[in-house]
Parts: C-alpha cells; sequence; structure tokens
C-alpha cells in the first residue's frame, strides 16, 4: 500500500471517529423541555398559543396568545400539543 493511500484512509477513518463523536440524537436535541407535554408549556403560556385567526372548535378558549412563530415552532418540536388540530397548542378549555 503507498503511503498516500495509507494516508488518505487513516484521515477517511479519523472523519468517521470524530462524526460519530458529534453526532446528538434527537431525543436530546433540545433541553428546554417548554415543548415536551402541555403542562410545560402551559408554564410559560397559561391559556395556550394560537396562530392569528385561529378559533378554539370547543368555543371555550378565546384568552390564548396569538403568535405564528411560537405556534409554528412549538408544533415543530411536538405535534401532540395541538391534538384536536384547531391551530391552538395546549389551550385551556
Amino acid at each position: 500500500m503507498s503511503i498516500t493511500r495509507r494516508t488518505g484512509a487513516a484521515v477517511a477513518a479519523a472523519a468517521l471517529s470524530v462524526a460519530g463523536l458529534t453526532a446528538i440524537p434527537p431525543a436530546q436535541a433540545h433541553t428546554t423541555g417548554l415543548h415536551d407535554n402541555c403542562t410545560n408549556f402551559n408554564k410559560r403560556y397559561p391559556n395556550g398559543v394560537g396562530r392569528r385567526g385561529a378559533v378554539d372548535r370547543g368555543g371555550d378558549s378565546t384568552n390564548f396568545k396569538r403568535s405564528n412563530r411560537i405556534y409554528n415552532r412549538a408544533e415543530n418540536h411536538n405535534t401532540d400539543l395541538d391534538r384536536d388540530n384547531d391551530r391552538i397548542a395546549c389551550e385551556q378549555s
């Protein structure tokens, strides 16, 4: 084996081992806990967060915070926060 091939193989092996050490599993990607469940989410937003123009299907919740940005961020982290798909995450009824 030539020196060039051995060097290339060593560099490739080193790159693979470094890449393996720096990978973060998806379950550990965020550490805030805010989006883990509605109990945590409601500590920050007591009446939930909905998209602008959202209307609660049950008609009970009208005091939720209206923010497309916060709602989208919450849904991207955990789609279970809006189980009834009314565009309001963790509304209190």
